[in-house]
């Protein structure tokens, strides 16, 4: 049953024509850290962030998605702020490498800042058929060649935050990526349009509360659309704890420590509502996140989102 389900997942990014294309990566814990998703976020806060992300979704299957990323961002002045994304994303007999470099513009008007953002990078498309168990070797609706290749990729987006409150839209990856081995044409990846945000509620009866709901849309040009809900809260200016509701057939628990405004480290325990569930082991995330100060200009910043 394992080995079938991931057969079918992969044979779903290798299979001709424009109906089937990759997706981007899934992170749980994004609210604490929208670079992965935004160009415009670089820098936002001023201050160095660094970031390291770990996911491993559905463990107990095999081929089953892995996800590591590394973020590094950072303002370079009150206006401008730059960034670095790696990201490796493996799935079944494919696995991608990506680099991007990100910067954005700052606009500020007390404690609101409107930031613009755009990114460019190469992304690596690596395919090892020979992890593929096939009964039928010449099935003309499989692609099996390029078995490697590389592509551009641009990407742009606004954020705009108080406070309490973050709204952003983004498209990561404008480019389609098409291949095209001079038989056959495929459809490798579609643009992905991001819209998220969430405001920070104090609590009125404990004081040492605050709650955090965010919400994330993400819609691809071949009409599909899934949306994240969550709730967090955060006690004693320490320990966040929440729940993520993921397209009506997930459900996740988010948990961050801030050990002080240097240090944060996260995890997050997805579980599928579908016929997944009696397969795998969850869906499993971890993230450290280190913040510093490396000039002058830069400093500590109680930060929510």
């Amino acid at each position: 049953m394992k080995l079938r389900l991931i057969t079918v997942i992969s044979l779903l990014t290798l299979v001709g024509g424009k109906i089937y294309a990759q997706q981007d990566p899934l992170y749980n814990l994004y609210s604490f850290n929208q670079f992965m998703i935004n160009p415009a976020y670089a820098g936002v806060y001023n201050n160095f962030n660094a970031n390291i992300i770990s996911r491993k979704q559905w463990a107990g299957i095999e081929g089953a998605p892995l996800t590591n990323m590394l973020s590094l961002h950072s303002s370079v002045s009150d206006d401008f702020g730059t960034g670095l994304l790696v990201v490796n994303d493996q799935l079944g007999v494919n696995s991608n490498t990506e680099a991007q470099l990100e910067f954005s513009y700052k606009l500020f008007s007390g404690t609101k800042t409107l930031a613009f953002g755009v990114q460019g990078g190469m992304i690596n498309y690596n395919y090892d058929y020979s992890k593929l168990n096939l009964e039928y070797l010449d099935d003309t609706g499989l692609d099996m060649n390029n078995e490697r290749f590389t592509k551009a990729n641009f990407g742009g987006g606004v954020f705009y935050m108080t406070d309490y409150f973050f709204v952003g839209l983004s498209v990561p990856r404008i480019l389609n990526v098409e291949v095209n081995d001079g038989m056959t044409s495929s459809t490798r990846y579609k643009p992905h349009y991001y819209l998220s945000g969430g405001w920070v509620i104090k609590s009125k009866s404990v004081s040492e509360i605050l709650f955090k709901p965010t919400f994330l849309v993400r819609y691809t040009s071949n009409a599909q659309l899934s949306a994240d809900i969550s709730m967090n809260a955060l006690f004693a200016n320490t320990i966040w704890a929440g729940v993520t509701l993921r397209n009506l057939n997930g459900v996740a628990v988010n948990t961050q420590l801030q050990i002080n405004r240097k240090f944060r480290f996260g995890y997050s325990f997805e579980l599928s509502t579908n016929k997944l569930v009696r397969d795998n082991y969850g869906t499993h995330e971890l993230s450290l996140m280190v913040e510093l100060n490396l000039s002058k200009d830069q400093y500590d910043i109680e930060r929510y989102f």
